[in-house]
């Protein structure tokens, strides 16, 4: 199967030119790589064409910044092959030719609708993980992050079935993300996405998987820099915290759109968990009757 691997940019060029490198050099060469420049006002675009140089390039330039939102339906519009990797530009990957496992996940399960490299088998009404139901407030993720540890729990298998993924890196048959209609709009700018799209999944028939690829988030290069924050604020027409409002409107819609199938367990055979364990009912399989 083919694979487009897209990565959005809102400056912070300097920051993460290495990872960039690294990405490139454990990527294989037949992935078509699709950048989003968000109005930057660093060389994104010069740094791709003429210093990574990757085979396959598209690249998008908006004249000002849209939010992940927007850009993520973004990079569904604008991609043709069969799977669409969407990595934070701060994400290193260590493992050379990760794009031909993850591809090929899809290639031999039809019915997997997204994987990522960091998730929990289980989400509570507010989009909390949820990775052991026995133990009350336990909101451990699963993956072979570098620090796996501090997160949550390190995944020794190959892969397992989860309910939800974590945005920093998640890939997404194309057929699904058609049939899904894209990203939920109604969502603003950022936040909760990354809880939505895995349980659209879900909820049209497909399964999910967190995949065993060692990696590490160097986390908000982006998302936690003043500039993004007085942006935000700017959108919002807000003197400050606007993206504290933004994190309580999504979750707002988030309890709206799920409350009525969570909390959800998928199991390790990929099966749904049914009835209370500790603080928590679950409701089985009912996301596969849900009505988006």
């Amino acid at each position: 199967m083919n694979l487009t691997l897209a990565v959005p940019f809102f400056n912070q060029l300097h920051d993460v030119k290495g990872i960039l490198g690294l990405l490139k050099f454990v990527t294989s060469p037949e992935v078509t790589w699709l950048i989003i420049d968000n109005g930057s006002s660093d060389p994104i675009e010069d740094f791709f064409r003429h210093t990574l140089r990757p085979k396959r390039l598209n690249f998008i330039r908006n004249p000002k910044n849209v939010g992940m939102v927007e850009t993520y339906n973004q990079i569904f519009a604008a991609t043709d092959t069969d799977v669409v990797a969407v990595l934070h530009n701060d994400v290193y990957i260590y493992e050379k030719s990760w794009d031909r496992r993850v591809a090929g996940l899809f290639q031999t399960r039809d019915s997997l609708g997204a994987l990522g490299f960091f998730g929990a088998q289980g989400v509570g009404t507010i989009g909390e993980r949820i990775q052991d139901p026995e133990v009350p407030g336990q909101m451990a993720g699963l993956s072979n992050l570098m620090e796996a540890s501090q997160h949550g729990i390190r995944l020794r298998e190959p892969f397992r079935p989860v309910a939800i993924l974590d945005g920093f890196a998640m890939v997404f048959r194309r057929t699904m993300l058609q049939k899904a209609g894209g990203l939920d709009t109604r969502y603003r700018y950022h936040h909760l996405y990354d809880r939505d799209l895995p349980l659209t999944s879900l909820s049209l028939g497909y399964h999910n998987l967190v995949v065993n690829v060692p990696c590490h988030h160097q986390s908000g290069v982006t998302a936690n820099r003043p500039e993004y924050q007085a942006w935000i604020d700017k959108q919002l027409n807000k003197p400050s915290g606007g993206d504290d409002w933004t994190h309580r409107q999504n979750s707002k819609l988030f309890y709206e759109k799920w409350h009525s199938v969570l909390p959800l367990y998928v199991e390790a055979d990929g099966s749904y968990r049914k009835g209370r364990l500790g603080q928590w009912d679950f409701k089985g399989d009912a996301i596969l009757k849900h009505r988006l």
